[in-house]
């Protein structure tokens, strides 16, 4: 389960989903859509890659960015304070009000959490000082997928292949 707000695999990424994939590993991705995006070039260079990954079998699902918080993401289940996961401010455009993803995680085999500020990207990779916590822990990894899949099912797209082409489905109510 990874939860990235600028998802750009890359080539050796894409090499390492498939090889998990042969083996059965399913992989859920959350980022961001372009509506809720405050990085367009960032976006570009995931939209790249959206067909091969679907046809990986690989799960995509993009925040939407309605400007409420999505349910299931404050953990409480109120909403009242706000999410996790991200910032109901538009990301660092201040004054927006728009959602946007902004947490970086991994949830690994529900007992790794890795929670930290690198993006999964080759900037993040190759140009920027991260830093990420390693927790082993089938508890608070089965937590922390619970709120994220509150998100898949209430604030998030699920992007799929219909007919060859790329089809974003809302969650059942939304607008």
């Amino acid at each position: 389960l990874i939860i990235s707000p600028y998802f750009v695999p890359g080539a050796q990424m894409m090499q390492t989903f498939a090889q998990a994939r042969a083996r059965g590993v399913r992989i859920r991705v959350l980022t961001n859509s372009l509506a809720s995006n405050d990085a367009p070039a960032a976006h570009a260079g995931y939209a790249r890659y959206r067909r091969d990954l679907l046809g990986l079998g690989i799960e995509l699902y993009e925040m939407r960015a309605n400007g409420q918080t999505a349910g299931g993401l404050s953990g409480s289940g109120s909403g009242s304070r706000g999410s996790w996961l991200g910032s109901s401010a538009g990301g660092s455009k201040a004054g927006a009000s728009r959602a946007s993803l902004h947490s970086k995680a991994v949830i690994i085999d529900a007992r790794l959490a890795v929670i930290g500020s690198m993006n999964l990207d080759l900037r993040s990779k190759n140009l920027n000082s991260e830093v990420a916590l390693l927790i082993r822990s089938a508890a608070l990894s089965r937590e922390a997928t619970r709120l994220v899949e509150g998100t898949f099912a209430q604030g998030a797209y699920r992007v799929v292949l219909a007919d060859s082409k790329l089809l974003w489905r809302a969650p059942p109510g939304a607008g």
